[in-house]
């Protein structure tokens, strides 16, 4: 059987969608289910395709424990690739916009990834607003705010898990 296929989506891949993988990878390593999923990572723009994860997200990824190296690449994802990832997650309602008419634009018969924000999964964050649920972009921002980025994905990681177990169980 094909793995899951989980997507995470920022605006240039190379610091919050990039991270979340990283997080979700160990996340599944550790539960045991690293081998059924797929986990990837892709901007909404092409800016920065080809570039390598900045430099702050992986100290703070590295301080909070998480094993290098962190092989990453920026790219940007295209409606084709789209269509093949399960489940996408988002980090601002732009990026998941973004995807939504995206996967609009999908032949007639494709069946289109689920879309939601990564902080939909953090506890709480039921019933409230897409606008509620962003991972704020540290770039512009000191070293504190990109360990908050990753702390403040950890926070979603039970609840993404969760949604892994009940798409596995239903294949």
């Amino acid at each position: 059987m094909k793995p899951l296929r989980l997507l995470t989506v920022c605006t240039g891949n190379v610091c919050r969608s990039p991270a979340a993988a990283v997080v979700l990878r160990r996340a599944l390593e550790l539960e045991g289910l690293d081998s059924e999923v797929e986990v990837g990572s892709a901007g909404t723009t092409w800016e920065v395709e080809g570039m390598p994860m900045d430099d702050r997200i992986e100290l703070s990824l590295e301080r909070a424990g998480y094993p290098r190296p962190f092989e990453h690449t920026a790219r940007t994802i295209h409606l084709t690739e789209l269509m093949a990832w399960d489940l996408v997650l988002a980090m601002t309602p732009e990026h998941a916009q973004t995807m939504r008419r995206m996967a609009d634009q999908a032949p007639e018969g494709a069946t289109p990834p689920s879309i939601t924000m990564w902080r939909a999964f953090e506890p709480g964050a039921e019933g409230r607003p897409e606008t509620e649920l962003v991972v704020e972009d540290p770039w512009y921002e000191g070293q504190a705010a990109f360990d908050r980025t990753v702390t403040e994905m950890e926070r979603a990681v039970p609840g993404i898990l969760q949604r892994v177990r009940e798409l596995l169980a239903q294949r």
